[in-house]
Parts: C-alpha cells; structure tokens; sequence
C-alpha cells in the first residue's frame, strides 16, 4: 500500500496531558486541523516553513532532517517521543518509543522509512514552554 493512500496515522489527538500526531500528516494538514495547537502551528510557520515544503510529511521530514537543524531543535524542545513499529524483517520485534534527541542520532534513523513511524506525541506542558 502506497503511503500517501492511507489515512492510517494522520490525525491529532489529545488527551489531558499529552498530544499525538499522525506521523503521515503533512505540516499543511496540520497547520489547517482544526485542533492544531497555535503555539505549534506558530513554530511550522517561523522555523519548519523554512526548511522543508509543508507538504512533505511528518514522517520524511523526520527522516531527513539534519540533527543540528531548527527543525529537531523544536522536536527537541517538545521532547518529542517518535513511535517506530514492529518490523520482524528489520529485526524489530516490538514497537519501539525514542525521545527526540536519541532518534536523530540514532543509527537506526538510517535504515527507517516512512512506514516504520506511526505517531509522535509530546506533553501539552512541553508546549507550553516552546519558544516561538
């Protein structure tokens, strides 16, 4: 199945403390959702805009940014935790959660694709303190 057919992991959710994002949503998506935090849709729009297109997926972007960009800064800054699926061909035999920091320097960024991230999620208190 193509990636960009699926609907599968596009959505934000929110819970009392947290926020979840589809990691197939693209930053235009997201910035038009309805439950888009401003503060974040902010942050798209001054730093992200600048480095990629807002219709690449949260997903490729994630795969591809550098790990010194404003980009991961702001991932950074939410301590973002990225969910990386089972993939028994890989070797992944449980879904995996990394923190941020830890997947842009991860040597296993290089062997994902698009297909092997489902969501990134971060505290609602994360954003609260995102300097935009």
């Amino acid at each position: 199945m193509n990636v960009n057919d699926s609907m599968d992991f596009r959505y934000i959710i929110q819970d009392l403390s947290n926020y979840y994002i589809g990691a197939r949503m693209t930053y235009e998506e997201l910035t038009g959702h309805e439950d888009m935090p401003g503060r974040l849709r902010s942050a798209i729009f001054r730093y992200i805009e600048d480095e990629t297109d807002l219709s690449v997926m949260l997903c490729e972007h994630l795969l591809s940014m550098d790990k010194k960009s404003k980009s991961a800064f702001i991932f950074e800054q939410l301590k973002c935790e990225i969910t990386i699926l089972p993939d028994k061909e890989k070797g992944r035999m449980k879904q995996t959660i990394m923190k941020a920091e830890e997947f842009f320097s991860s040597p296993l960024r290089d062997t994902l694709t698009c297909n092997d991230l489902s969501e990134i999620r971060f505290k609602k208190k994360n954003l609260i303190f995102l300097r935009v």
